[in-house]
Parts: structure tokens; C-alpha cells; sequence
């Protein structure tokens, strides 16, 4: 009875264990998930924010050029390698990209770098005419693309604190609630096998040994005695009864034969 309750237990205690662990498993792929997520998050962030910080740099550059009264230093800037460098972050951008955000910010980069290419023509006009193509022309371009940008970056933000929040409460919701329960279940197992040990199963082996030396070894008197008022208790009771009444037995039927003797 002992090793089939410990047995019964231990089932049990293994079933709240690999509940428990198929817990932290689905947990752990959770958190892959959202590293995952955080980390394109991220390198989204980073790309945009290189976008932005390409497209400033060429803007600038352009700026020195149609600023200047003698047009001819513009030979001293390679529009094309520096726009190239712009054409990259985009590029990288497009690569990780998600959302009608993203596709904005690559549209107004698309005509911000389409319209840039007119300086090729425009520089070689009046000064007046360069200063008005970029600050009525390309600056607004580079500003709705500077803003789109800001959009984009802002959204990325929100979605990271988002995950970020999932993650600290899938923890509370998900993992949290299993290891309390799966805790409680064994700690509960563990007291009621210690219960059915201490005050059934081990009175129950001292009686059977007893019964046994009773029976087989000779001895005089069944002598188990424990506290309690329950059926364990009654039934040692009664058994040591009926022990006492075969001792008294045995000693009548011994008297009657000394006496036919």
C-alpha cells in the first residue's frame, strides 16, 4: 500500500511538473517572439533614423551649393556618391520595412531624391533661380520626408513600449500563475502522502508486523498501541481484543488439560 500510494503521488507529481514545464517552454518561445519583435523594432529604428540622418547630410550639401553666387564650386560636390549613400539607408529601410508608414517615408524619399536631381540643371542657372528651386521646391520635399521619418519613428516607439508591456504582463499571466499553481499542487501532494504515511499506512505495517509476530513468532501479547479516535484506531482496538481473548482462550483450554491430566 505504501509503494502504491507513493507511486500514485509521484504520477501526480509528474504530471504537475511537465504541466509546469510546458509552461516555461510555450514562455520561453513567447520571449523569443518578442525579442524578435523588439529587435526588428530596433534595427527598423536605426534605418530610419540613418535615412534621416543621409538625407540631412545631402541637403546640407545642396544648400552650400545654390547659397554660393559662384555656381562653379558645385563641381566640388559628387552629388551623385553623396545621394548614393542616402540610396543605401533607403534601401536597407525597404528591407525592413513594415506598414503604410514605412511605404510613406520611401515614397516622399523617392521624390525628395528625384527632385534633388534637377540641381545638375538648376545650378547652372542665376543664383536667384537655384535659391528659389530649393527653398520653394526641394526643402518642402525634404521636410515632408524629414516628418514622415518622425511618424515612423514615433510609431516604431509606440510598438516597442507596446511589446515591451505584453511581455512583462504575458510573464505575470502566463508563466507566474502555472509555477504558483504547479508549487502548490506538489506541496500539497507532498503533506497529504506525509499525512496517509504518518497516520494510516505506517499504523497499518505496525499492525500487520505485529499480527505476524503474533501469529508466526509466539509472542504473548499484541502490544500496538497508538493515539487517535478514527477507524485506524478502532480497528488496533478491536484487534487487540480479540488478541487479549484468545490469550485468555488459550489459557483456559491449557488449564483444562492439566486438570484432564
Amino acid at each position: 500500500m505504501r509503494t502504491k500510494l507513493i507511486l500514485a503521488m509521484s504520477a501526480i507529481a509528474a504530471v504537475l511538473s511537465v504541466s509546469s514545464v510546458v509552461s516555461i517552454i510555450e514562455y520561453g518561445k513567447m520571449s523569443d517572439y518578442v525579442s524578435r519583435s523588439l529587435q526588428e523594432d530596433m534595427e527598423r529604428g536605426s534605418a530610419a533614423e540613418n535615412l534621416a540622418d543621409a538625407a540631412r547630410k545631402y541637403n546640407l550639401r545642396v544648400l552650400s551649393c545654390v547659397g554660393r553666387a559662384d555656381s562653379l564650386k558645385f563641381l566640388n560636390f559628387d552629388r551623385i556618391a553623396a545621394l548614393a549613400e542616402c540610396d543605401s539607408a533607403a534601401v536597407q529601410l525597404a528591407a525592413r520595412s513594415r506598414g503604410a508608414l514605412a511605404d510613406t517615408v520611401l515614397t516622399r524619399y523617392r521624390a525628395y531624391a528625384r527632385q534633388s536631381s534637377e540641381l545638375d540643371s538648376v545650378i547652372v542657372s542665376n543664383f536667384a533661380d537655384a535659391r528659389e528651386w530649393f527653398f520653394e521646391g526641394l526643402q518642402p520635399t525634404y521636410n515632408s520626408l524629414i516628418h514622415s521619418i518622425q511618424l515612423y519613428k514615433a510609431d516604431i516607439n509606440t510598438h516597442l513600449m507596446i511589446s515591451a508591456d505584453d511581455f512583462q504582463d504575458g510573464f505575470y499571466r502566463g508563466i507566474m500563475p502555472g509555477i504558483v499553481i504547479t508549487a502548490t499542487g506538489l506541496l500539497l501532494i507532498f503533506l497529504l502522502l506525509f499525512f496517509l504515511l504518518t497516520y494510516y499506512v505506517d499504523p497499518l505495517r505496525k499492525m500487520l508486523s505485529q499480527l505476524d509476530a503474533y501469529n508466526k513468532d509466539g509472542i504473548k501479547k499484541y502490544n500496538v498501541d497508538f493515539d487517535g479516535d478514527d477507524e485506524v484506531s478502532s480497528l488496533n482496538a478491536n484487534i487487540r481484543d480479540l488478541a487479549d481473548e484468545n490469550n485468555q482462550l488459550k489459557r483456559k483450554l491449557r488449564a483444562m488439560r492439566k486438570e484432564q491430566e
